[in-house]
C-alpha cells in the first residue's frame, strides 16, 4: 500500500499528459490577452508628477551624456529611466502614446519572462497556468503601468526578477558559465533600472541553497560555495559594490517628522493591501489623491483573503514536503519590501503609503515564484518540493476546482485593474485640464497665455517649478507661449478651456488729468500713481490706450522692467512685471520720438477669464 502511495505521489509531480504545445499556446494567448487589456488601460492615461520633471531635466541637459544618465533622481539610481526620459525629450512635444508604448513594451517583456521562468522551472505543464494567470491579472502591478515615472523603475524589475530566476536555474542545473554570465547581465541591467533589484540576489541564493544542495544549513552553504563558487564570488562582490556606491552617491530620503509606526504601516501594507491584492483585490479604491488610487479593501474581504491564504499555505505544507521554506521565502521578501518602505518613503508620506501598490509591485513576482515552488516539482533540483509519500492531507481540490478558482481570482483581478485604470481615465485632473488645453491648441500657430499655479492633483507636484502652467504646457504643445507682454492674453479654466483674459482690478491708477486722454505719455516718459501700494510679487498690468503710432514701451514697477509694444489706435496691452520692492507708481517710458500715448485705464492684478468670454 505504501509503495503504491509513493508511486502515486511521484506521478502527481510529473507533468500532466496535456500536450506541452497546448500549454505553451495557452500561456501565449493569456499574455496576449493581458497586453490587449493593458494597452487599453495605459492608452487612456496621461502625464503626472515626475513624468514632467524627468523629461524637462533631459531637455535641459541638451543631449544624452554619461553624467546625465547616472544622475540620481528622487533617491533612485535609474540610468534606464534617464535614457527613456531623454528619448521622450527628443520629440517637439511630449507624446503620451510614445511613453505608453514604452511601458507596454516592457510589460510584454515581463510577461514573456514570467512564462520563460515557469516553463524553465516546472516544465510545460498545465499547472503553470495558475501562477501565470495570477500575475497577468493582478491589480498589484497596475500602478507600475499607469504612472510612467513608476513604470520606468518597476516594470523592468519584474522582467529582471523572472528572467534572472530562469537563467539562474539553467546555471544551477548545467554549471555553464554562459548561463551565469546571462544571469549577471540581467541583474546588472536591473540595477540600472531600480535598486530593488538587490532583493533578487538573496532569492537566487535561496534557490541554490534550498533546492540544489542537501544537508543542514552549514553543509548547504559549503556545498553551494564549492560547486558554484564563480557565481558566489561575482554575486557577493557585484552586489556589495553596487550597494556601497548607492549608499555613498545617491542622496537618501530623510524627514524630520516623527517616524511612522511600524505596526500601523504593516497593517495597511501587508494586512490590507498585500493579502487582497494577490487574490484579485482590492475591490475598492480610494481616489482622494486621484489619479493615484489607494487600496482600501472592505474589512470582510481582508479577513476572507487571509483565510484563503492560510488554507493554501497549510494545505501545501500538509500535502507536500519542503514547502514551508518556500513560504518563508515569500514572507521574507514581503518583509523586505515592508522594511524598505518603513525606512524611506513612509517617513515622508506616512502609513498611508502602505495602501499604494507601487511599493509592493515586485512582491507579485515573488508570489508567482513561491506558488510554483510550493505546488510543483522544480525539475532537476535534487531537493525540490514534492508530494509526501504519505500526505497528511489526502483530499485536495481537483483540476476543475483549481481551474475555476483560478478563473475567479483572475477575473476579479481584472475587475480591480479595470477600476484602477478608470481612475486614470476619468478622474485625472491633469488630463482633464491640460489634455483639453492641448486639444484646443492643436492646429494653432501660437496662443499667448498667462502663467497659472496648478493644483497638486493637476500637476502631481507640490511646489515650483513643476506646478506651473508655464513649465508644463509648453512641454505638451508648441503652440503655448508665455510672453511678458501681449495684446491678447489667455488663461485656462478648470476644464482646460482656453479663454481670453482680463486683469482683475486689485489696484488701479488714479484718474488721469487730461480730459479725453487720461494720462498723456510722450518720449520723456510719465510716472502714473496708483490708488495704493502693491507688494513685490509677480503682477500683470492691463493698459488700455490710444497711440498715435506703433512704438515700443518700457514699463517699470518697483524696480522691475518689462518691454512691451503698442500699436497705432485704440488698443490694450498686457504686461507682466516682477517688482523688487513695494511700489505705488507705474513708470511708462521709451516711446519712439514723436509718439503720444493716452492711457485711459491701468489696472494691476492677476489674470482671470474675461467676463464676457
Amino acid at each position: 500500500m505504501r509503495a503504491a502511495m509513493r508511486r502515486a505521489a511521484r506521478a502527481s509531480d510529473r507533468p500532466a499528459p496535456t500536450g506541452p504545445h497546448v500549454v505553451l499556446a495557452a500561456a501565449v494567448a493569456m499574455v496576449l490577452a493581458q497586453l490587449g487589456f493593458r494597452a487599453w488601460a495605459v492608452a487612456g492615461g496621461f502625464f503626472y508628477g515626475d513624468d514632467y520633471q524627468l523629461v524637462d531635466e533631459a531637455r535641459a541637459a541638451d543631449g544624452l551624456s554619461a553624467g546625465q544618465v547616472v544622475e540620481p533622481y528622487a533617491a533612485q539610481f535609474m540610468p534606464w529611466g534617464r535614457f527613456l526620459a531623454w528619448l521622450a525629450s527628443t520629440t517637439e512635444s511630449l507624446s503620451w502614446p510614445l511613453l505608453a508604448a514604452t511601458s507596454l513594451a516592457v510589460q510584454a517583456l515581463a510577461s514573456a519572462a514570467c512564462v520563460w521562468m515557469l516553463v524553465t522551472l516546472f516544465g510545460r505543464r498545465p499547472l503553470i497556468l495558475v501562477p501565470l494567470a495570477l500575475y497577468l491579472s493582478t491589480a498589484v502591478t497596475m500602478p507600475a503601468l499607469m504612472w510612467w515615472a513608476a513604470a520606468l523603475n518597476q516594470l523592468p524589475v519584474q522582467a529582471v526578477f523572472f528572467a534572472a530566476v530562469a537563467a539562474w536555474v539553467h546555471y544551477l542545473r548545467s554549471r555553464r558559465l554562459l548561463w551565469l554570465g546571462i544571469t549577471l547581465a540581467i541583474l546588472a541591467l536591473g540595477l540600472c533600472c531600480y535598486v530593488k533589484t538587490l532583493l533578487v540576489f538573496p532569492v537566487l541564493a535561496f534557490l541554490a541553497l534550498a533546492f540544489f544542495a542537501r544537508g543542514g544549513p552549514v553543509r548547504r552553504v559549503v556545498e553551494v560555495a564549492r560547486t558554484y563558487w564563480p557565481a558566489v564570488l561575482a554575486g557577493v562582490l557585484g552586489g556589495a559594490a553596487f550597494l556601497v556606491y548607492y549608499l555613498l552617491e545617491v542622496p537618501q530620503i530623510s524627514s524630520d517628522e516623527r517616524p511612522v509606526g511600524a505596526g500601523e504601516l504593516a497593517h495597511r501594507m501587508i494586512g490590507d493591501s498585500f493579502g487582497t491584492g494577490v487574490l484579485g483585490g482590492p475591490w475598492h479604491w480610494t481616489t482622494d489623491i486621484a489619479p493615484v488610487a489607494r487600496a482600501t479593501p472592505p474589512e470582510w474581504a481582508v479577513h476572507l483573503t487571509w483565510i484563503v491564504i492560510a488554507l493554501v499555505v497549510v494545505g501545501t505544507v500538509l500535502r507536500r514536503e519542503r514547502t514551508l521554506r518556500v513560504w518563508l521565502l515569500l514572507a521574507a521578501y514581503v518583509g523586505a519590501d515592508f522594511v524598505l518602505l518603513l525606512t524611506t518613503r513612509a517617513q515622508v508620506v506616512g502609513s498611508v503609503s502602505g495602501t499604494e501598490y507601487r511599493y509592493l509591485t515586485d512582491a507579485a513576482c515573488a508570489v508567482v515564484l513561491c506558488l510554483g515552488l510550493a505546488t510543483m516539482e522544480l525539475l532537476d533540483a535534487p531537493d525540490s518540493t514534492r508530494t509526501r509519500p504519505e500526505p497528511l492531507l489526502t483530499r485536495v481540490p481537483g483540476p476543475r476546482v483549481v481551474a475555476a478558482a483560478t478563473a475567479l481570482v483572475a477575473f476579479s483581478g481584472l475587475a480591480s485593474s479595470w477600476a484602477y485604470a478608470k481612475v486614470w481615465h476619468d478622474q485625472h485632473p491633469g488630463k482633464t485640464m491640460l489634455g483639453a488645453a492641448v486639444e484646443q491648441l492643436e492646429g494653432v500657430a501660437s496662443v499667448d497665455l498667462a502663467d497659472q499655479g496648478l493644483a497638486s492633483d493637476v500637476s502631481g507636484a507640490f511646489g515650483p517649478p513643476y506646478n506651473s502652467l508655464e513649465v508644463l504646457l509648453p512641454m505638451l504643445s508648441p503652440a503655448a507661449r508665455f510672453p511678458d507682454s501681449t495684446e491678447w492674453l489667455h488663461v485656462l479654466e478648470e476644464d482646460g478651456t482656453v479663454v481670453p483674459a482680463q486683469v482683475e482690478d486689485t489696484l488701479a491708477a488714479e484718474p488721469g488729468p487730461v480730459p479725453g486722454c487720461g494720462w498723456r505719455v510722450r518720449e520723456e516718459g510719465r510716472t502714473i500713481p496708483l490708488e495704493g501700494p502693491a507688494i513685490p510679487v509677480g503682477w500683470w498690468l492691463q493698459i488700455d490706450y490710444l497711440a498715435s503710432a506703433d512704438s515700443g514701451l518700457r514699463v517699470e514697477a518697483g524696480g522691475g522692467t518689462t518691454i512691451a509694444d503698442v500699436v497705432r489706435g485704440l488698443g490694450t496691452v498686457f504686461v507682466k512685471v516682477l517688482p523688487e520692492e513695494r511700489f505705488d507708481t507705474i513708470r511708462l517710458e521709451g516711446l519712439d520720438p514723436g509718439v503720444t500715448l493716452c492711457v485711459d485705464t491701468l489696472v494691476v492684478g492677476q489674470p482671470e477669464p474675461e467676463e464676457d468670454a
